[in-house]
């Protein structure tokens, strides 16, 4: 009798199982209409690594490349690329319009004011730190349905 008891048991937890699995899995049309990060999201993982990486004595425009081609567009780096190979070459570091940075900057960015309209978003960024801040204003454009930074314009001056 017990082993009637003990299959019955078996099939339950089967069955618990099966339905476990159904439950914990998304389906294929919830994985593929899954939103992409947001305009707010891919500013604030730029920054943070761009910061950082200066932090290190690292120049991420030329010695991180393909980190940077993940969140700024190609028209962008080209027309970094260009400006720095001009007779007057850049004038500061384009990205956080300034010459000099806070360590403090890669914990402290502030996005606000985001504003999407189709495939263009424009968003205010500040950079805090105890030594200096910086204001920003980004231009982001989907670039193969990925927000990317496409200019920087320093609010401060």
């Amino acid at each position: 009798m017990s082993s009637g008891s003990e299959c019955r048991q078996n099939q339950n937890q089967e069955q618990e199982k099966g339905r476990e699995s159904k439950v914990a899995a998304p389906s294929l049309a919830q994985a593929v209409a899954a939103p992409a990060r947001t305009p707010e999201v891919v500013i604030r993982e730029f920054y943070k690594w761009y910061v950082h990486a200066l932090n290190q004595e690292k120049d991420p425009l030329t010695g991180e490349r393909p980190v940077m081609r993940k969140y700024v567009t190609a028209r962008l780096i080209a027309a970094i690329d260009r400006m720095a190979k001009g007779p007057d070459g850049l004038d500061g570091d384009y990205f956080i319009d300034a010459q000099d940075w806070d360590k403090e900057w890669e914990k402290n960015i502030t996005v606000s004011n985001v504003v999407i309209k189709t495939t263009v978003a424009t968003a205010k960024v500040a950079l805090s730190g105890p030594q200096m801040s910086r204001h920003l204003q980004l231009t982001l454009k989907q670039e193969a349905g990925t927000w990317k930074v496409d200019r920087v314009k320093g609010l401060d001056n």
